[in-house]
């Protein structure tokens, strides 16, 4: 690099925090959607199913890769430490309360009657409620974190939370959609497939607005409008994202 360039590569975090971004996401964007298919009848009931069962998995692995990460798993415990003055503290108990929550709710789906009862209907919109709303803060957490890291001055916007957001959505929407193709079938469930493939063609289209809206509000400012220029410039983006992704 240039020394007296703007732009800033971090070099801290490795495939281990990668690995936890995706999974993460993936977990909480997959549960955020079949908990809002819940609400809308009978005919989403398979995608709900498959987004429970690909939630909590997803989510535990990717927590694996963070305590392995910290090179001291024993005390991974002290993360949540502070929650009052660290957003590290303060996602680790985002994160633990909404693996609890989807355990909670993928066992009382699948290994319970409650949605033949009228009350265990009730509690389990309760659940997902509850979930939803932990769901979205796992999701916005990383990106809320970056935006309080100092070093790195592209990753200082509003907009990186709502990136962050938005693709984890994405990323679970069309895992539940991978799902229900190869282990779902019959005509309820074709009409149950057009149903999330109007979701994911607004989802897609917000996630790309969102891109564009990051990207143009950091190139605004002289600090990380090199970081934006190499972004641009790089084939793993314009590829691996724009193109495969």
């Amino acid at each position: 690099m240039n020394p007296k360039a703007n732009g800033q590569i971090q070099k801290e975090w490795g495939w281990l925090i990668a690995i936890y971004l995706f999974l993460g996401g993936v977990g909480a964007g997959a549960y955020t959607i079949a908990a809002f298919n819940s609400f809308l009848g009978k005919m989403m009931e398979p995608s709900t199913a498959v987004g429970l069962v690909i939630a909590f998995p997803a989510l535990l692995i990717g927590s694996v890769c963070l305590v392995a990460d910290l090179g001291t798993p024993s005390r991974a415990f002290l993360a949540g430490m502070k929650p009052r003055t660290s957003w590290i503290a303060r996602g680790t108990w985002v994160i633990s309360i909404f693996m609890v929550l989807s355990f909670l709710h993928m066992v009382l789906f699948f290994f319970t009657d409650m949605g033949a009862t009228a009350s265990g209907q009730t509690l389990l919109k309760v659940l997902s409620v509850a979930g939803m709303i932990f769901a979205v803060s796992t999701m916005a957490y990383t990106g809320i974190l970056l935006g309080a890291s100092k070093g790195i001055t592209f990753w200082r916007t509003g907009a990186v939370p709502v990136v962050f957001v938005v693709s984890a959505m994405v990323t679970g929407h069309f895992a539940i959609m991978i799902g229900q193709v190869l282990f779902a079938g019959g005509a309820g469930e074709q009409a149950a497939l057009r149903v999330m493939a109007a979701e994911a063609a607004a989802l897609v289209v917000v996630e790309v607005l969102a891109i564009l809206f990051l990207l143009q509000a950091a190139w605004k400012h002289p600090d990380p409008r090199e970081s934006v220029e190499r972004l641009l410039r790089s084939g793993m983006f314009l590829v691996g994202y724009a193109l495969l992704g």
